[in-house]
């Protein structure tokens, strides 16, 4: 199996990540994303929307959208990621990290308007509140000491703000470094940062 993916997508991270943890020996395929790969024909022959990541060579075809992907591989177990008793918590926090972390520091990343700045820190500072209140406890993680389906797009987001300058809570300060220690997290973060840095001169604010 192939997983056609970026190194700076978020949710390419989520998935790359994923299967880490869970040991999948899945070959990797870099796409190049601004030589237009994502709209070539080939690629929406395996991502209908264009968008990445997307496995190919299962059973059942090519399979894209990052949480479908990493059900796929806890189906066929082991259970990494869904740790049993807590499927519907993990699944939760996925689809919360989802849509208003990752989508939210992604409009930023490439948006560095003020007004998309307001939007995202407002997104942020409410899901991370979620998350303290979740580990007010003293949990490394929102299911207990390992990192599950409910921590990948958080880790990935706190990075993100992070590195956008857009700051933490000391709470989640201290979530992304447990997160980050990983071997895995932290490979993910090392790949990302020289396309972060890339990247950086045209995504500067502009000029009123």
């Amino acid at each position: 199996m192939r997983l056609h993916y970026h190194p700076l997508s978020s949710y390419s991270r989520k998935v790359d990540i994923g299967l880490a943890l869970r040991g999948e020996p899945v070959e990797r395929v870099q796409l190049n994303p601004m030589a237009g790969e994502l709209g070539s024909p080939d690629f929406v022959a395996l991502s209908p929307f264009g968008k990445m990541p997307v496995l190919e060579g299962t059973p059942e075809g090519p399979i894209f959208e990052s949480t479908s992907i990493l059900e796929f591989f806890e189906e066929r177990g082991p259970r990494v990621l869904l740790p049993e008793g807590e499927e519907r918590r993990c699944r939760h926090f996925d689809r919360v990290g989802d849509l208003y972390l990752l989508d939210a520091i992604g409009a930023y990343f490439w948006r560095k308007d003020a007004a998309t700045r307001a939007a995202t820190e407002r997104s942020l500072g409410i899901a991370w509140g979620l998350w303290q209140a979740e580990l007010a406890d003293g949990r490394p993680f929102l299911c207990g000491e390992r990192i599950t389906l409910a921590d990948l797009s958080a880790g990935i987001a706190a990075h993100y703000a992070f590195t956008e300058g857009l700051g933490l809570p000391s709470a989640i300060a201290a979530y992304r470094e447990r997160f980050e220690r990983h071997p895995a997290a932290a490979a993910s973060r090392d790949a990302a940062e020289p396309f972060i840095a890339a990247t950086l001169p045209r995504r500067q604010p502009k000029a009123d």
